[in-house]
């Protein structure tokens, strides 16, 4: 019971100090008159929840929960919570192509260090880097579009009442140190869990760890597709996705290299790899996501837990 409790109040912790930090990092672009706009596409893409459990979990040598936070937190995301928000509200593909097929390229150099053996390197890591900043100053130059989604809501009010700058640090520190706290609380909790319940760390990490991170990303796509600003809901799939393949795995193989798990590189990988290829695909031939759509990633992502659950049952 404690395990658990860790667990969820871990979940908490990192997902309010998220939020803190995100409002933050755009008060601090106000109080120093940087650009909100570019910011906010970076913040909408930034995952730091799964970021800092992630480099947690690899600290604490759980590096099949430390996956989870990319690989199954990328798939859920995908299918499980673009799904659902297909579902709630249809939407209307107003991002440029490059998006779409910059979400796409960040697949080859994901796929190639982890498959072309079963230890993620810091040299490896490192490229991962490099590769995600070179993607994003691509988007900079060629979608204007993604560039602007963030221009609504929080951007613009920070812009229009700009915020002191000690407070805006105080929130982006704030957030910082409860995602380090609530990282650490989440790893806890998942490492008791494992040992109680006889449970596979790399079943856990993909599945329980990953939806408890990446719950928040069906509401970021609700939200401002409910409002009519598509671009920022779609924004935010090319985004995390992006990230999540590239820096977030990146940094936490520079904090230590990570074994993977046969199982992640026969079954978890290729299944991703699918699924970018999907939404991807999705988002450069279609002008409408309908609700069938959302229906059919959500099946897709329970077929992916039920084989998940039959490989636990069958260990």
């Amino acid at each position: 019971m404690i395990a658990i409790f860790l667990f969820i109040i871990g979940i908490l912790i990192v997902l309010w100090s998220a939020e803190r930090l995100t409002d933050g990092v755009l008060a601090t672009a106000a109080a120093f008159s940087a650009s909100a706009f570019f910011i906010g596409v970076l913040v909408s893409g930034f995952e730091p929840e799964n970021l800092v459990t992630g480099l947690v979990a690899n600290f604490e040598e759980l590096p099949q929960v430390a996956l989870g936070t990319v690989i199954g937190a990328a798939i859920f995301m995908l299918l499980g919570g673009f799904g659902a928000a297909l579902l709630i509200v249809p939407m209307k593909v107003e991002i440029p192509r490059s998006g779409a097929l910059a979400m796409m390229l960040s697949l080859f150099p994901f796929g190639w260090v982890l498959l072309n053996d079963e230890v993620v390197s810091r040299s490896e890591g490192l490229l991962l880097v490099f590769v995600c900043v070179a993607l994003m100053a691509w988007l900079y130059r060629t979608s204007p579009v993604l560039l602007t989604a963030r221009s609504h809501d929080e951007a613009e009010v920070a812009m229009e009442k700009p915020p002191s700058r000690l407070p805006a640090l105080v929130l982006v520190v704030a957030g910082s140190v409860g995602l380090i706290i609530g990282g650490e609380l989440l790893v806890r909790g998942a490492a008791g869990i494992i040992q109680r319940f006889d449970i596979s760390e790399t079943f856990f990490g993909m599945t329980v760890v990953a939806i408890g991170e990446s719950l928040e990303e069906t509401a970021r796509m609700v939200s401002p597709a409910r409002r009519g600003h598509f671009d920022v809901a779609l924004a935010n799939v090319v985004g995390t996705t992006i990230i999540l393949l590239t820096v977030n795995l990146g940094l936490i193989a520079l904090l230590r290299p990570i074994l993977v798990d046969p199982w992640v590189l026969k079954f978890h990988t290729p299944f991703l790899i699918g699924c970018v290829l999907l939404v991807g695909a999705l988002l450069a031939m279609t002008k409408r996501l309908t609700r069938w759509m959302g229906a059919m990633l959500i099946l897709l992502y329970a077929l992916y837990v039920g084989i998940n659950l039959f490989m636990e049952w069958s260990r």
